[in-house]
């Protein structure tokens, strides 16, 4: 059976496809290069990421390599984001209005922006914090012995696990163009928001008030934040409204 279609369409769909490819290609290629470069300078990365906690240890015969590894794919992925943001503008700039270029592109750069920001803020606050918190369990005829596998998991759990609450403002501000959430709405939903967040700042953080405190503020800034973003889309959207032509 032959499928008969639009040759325009077939062949805008192939084209498509073919940029997406391009596209995924130059960030492979920019991941492997930043991940090269970061194995070159992997020692200084491991010093400063093991920072929190001092000394590890590695149990199995290849532990060592398979962190200097992780450590460099993850830094590889880091340094390569706005790479990836830059590749991801261009293939969707095509398909879209004047009017939406700038928006789209804003809400690209917040994102990234507020990423990097999660991330940044676990790593330099959090982390260290929790780390202290577990080796105050260490007690007479306790020593501490973490692997480097196990610190390096718990490590990456953390920074994207921030990086991802701190996505907040950008996921609201999308929401709030598509009309499925109000800033009245999350006004309204105040009360409700603390209390969950406190509960997924207990939920990810160790059970100390300092940590959950370090989580839930940033969280309740940034679901402010967002409720602001939600305000200022619906203003751009009713002046933009009683601007049109009717």
């Amino acid at each position: 059976m032959s499928i008969k279609g639009d040759p325009e369409k077939v062949m805008s769909l192939l084209d498509h496809l073919e940029e997406l490819r391009r596209r995924l290609i130059i960030c492979g290629i920019s991941m492997v290069i930043f991940t090269v470069v970061s194995y070159l300078s992997v020692e200084e990365i491991r010093t400063l990421f093991i920072r929190p906690v001092g000394q590890l240890v590695y149990l199995g015969l290849a532990d060592a390599l398979m962190a200097n590894l992780r450590l460099s794919l993850a830094a590889g992925f880091f340094l390569s984001l706005p790479v990836i943001f830059y590749q991801l503008w261009l293939f969707v700039l095509p398909g879209l209005h004047r009017q939406e270029r700038g928006l789209v592109l804003g809400i690209s750069l917040l994102t990234l922006l507020f990423f990097m920001l999660g991330v940044a803020f676990a790593f330099f606050v959090i982390l260290p914090i929790s780390v202290h918190f577990f080796l105050g369990f260490a007690g007479e005829g306790l020593t501490p012995m973490i692997s480097l596998s196990a610190y390096i998991s718990y490590s990456m759990g953390l920074l994207l696990g921030f990086g991802l609450v701190f996505l907040t403002p950008a996921t609201v501000l999308v929401l709030a163009r598509l009309g499925l959430v109000s800033p009245d709405f999350l006004a309204r939903q105040r009360m409700y928001a603390t209390i969950i967040i406190f509960v997924l700042a207990a939920v990810l953080t160790p059970p100390d008030v300092v940590s959950q405190v370090l989580m839930g503020v940033p969280m309740l800034v940034l679901y402010e934040f967002s409720v602001f973003l939600a305000r200022f889309a619906r203003k751009r959207e009713n002046k933009a409204a009683a601007e049109s032509p009717r």
